[in-house]
């Protein structure tokens, strides 16, 4: 199978720099996935499970938003964190739903700007990803 290059990179770190075969990630408007020739593209990533495929097996990671920028059979994955699935622990991961549940009841009883609300639902949303990724191990 042809392969791409692959770099998952936040402010902090490299996380990941490869030739890989498929890449699927959650994008703003859902799942999107890449392959070799794939069309350039710039899209907003949302917060969920990325998995990389390579010669060597899939792994994946849990990416909290960004951008993902295809060119040239290049992938760059500009996200704001990253986290390898495999080091998830699922009771912390279950705890950080309870918890992003309770701050989404809370403020339904309370007025919001569009911008908070975005906000506690993006962090509840990831908090439900980094669950599934560590049941997934």
């Amino acid at each position: 199978m042809t392969t791409f290059h692959c770099k998952i990179v936040t402010p902090s770190e490299a996380v990941l720099d490869e030739e890989v075969q498929y890449v699927s990630f959650q994008a703003f408007d859902g799942q999107q996935g890449v392959m070799r020739g794939a069309s350039p593209f710039l899209s907003k990533l949302g917060g969920g499970v990325c998995r990389i495929d390579s010669a060597t097996g899939s792994t994946e990671y849990v990416l909290a938003g960004g951008f993902a920028q295809m060119n040239q059979n290049s992938l760059v994955l500009l996200a704001d964190g990253a986290e390898l699935a495999s080091s998830i622990n699922p009771e912390d991961a279950q705890k950080k739903v309870s918890q992003a549940d309770a701050k989404v009841n809370a403020v339904n009883e309370k007025p919001l700007t569009l911008a908070q609300r975005e906000s506690i639902e993006n962090e509840q949303s990831l908090a439900r990803a980094r669950l599934t990724a560590s049941r997934r191990r």
